[in-house]
C-alpha cells in the first residue's frame, strides 16, 4: 500500500472518533481523551498517540506506578535531554522523558485517573 494512501486512512481512522472524544486532561506535552462511543481511552504524549481499553489503560496506569513513587524522589532537572527511558508493559513500547517531560506525563495520567473516577461515580449515580 502506498504510503499516502496508508496516512490518508489512519487519518480517516482517527478522525472518526474526534467529535466524540471528550479530553480528561491536557497539558503542553499532550492529552488524555475517552471516546464517548467506544469507551477506548487515546494517550498523547508529544508526537506518540495510543488507544487504550479500559482494562488496557488500567494496567498502563498500574505500570506507572512504580515510576510516580522513583520520580517522586527526583530533584527538578532543567535539562531538556531525555534521560529517562522507559521500557512500558506495551509490546515493543519504550517512552524516553525529558524531567518535565516525565512530571507532564505523570500529571496527565493523575488527573485522567480523577476524572474517570468522577465520571465512574457519577454515572452510578445517575443510574440509581
Amino acid at each position: 500500500m502506498p504510503l499516502k494512501t496508508l496516512l490518508n486512512l489512519l487519518k480517516t481512522k482517527a478522525m472518526t472518533h474526534q467529535t466524540t472524544m471528550k479530553v480528561l486532561h491536557k497539558n503542553d506535552f499532550g492529552y488524555i481523551a475517552k471516546c464517548n462511543c467506544c469507551n477506548q481511552l487515546q494517550l498523547c504524549l508529544g508526537n506518540m498517540i495510543r488507544t487504550f481499553t479500559a482494562d488496557e489503560y488500567a494496567e498502563f496506569d498500574l505500570f506507572f506506578n512504580e515510576i510516580r513513587a522513583y520520580f517522586s524522589t527526583e530533584k527538578n532537572d532543567k535539562d531538556p535531554i531525555r534521560k529517562y527511558i522507559i521500557q512500558t508493559n506495551l509490546n515493543g513500547l519504550i517512552l524516553g522523558f525529558s524531567y518535565q517531560e516525565l512530571q507532564d506525563t505523570i500529571e496527565l495520567l493523575n488527573f485522567s485517573n480523577i476524572m474517570l473516577s468522577v465520571n465512574h461515580l457519577t454515572t452510578g449515580l445517575n443510574e440509581k
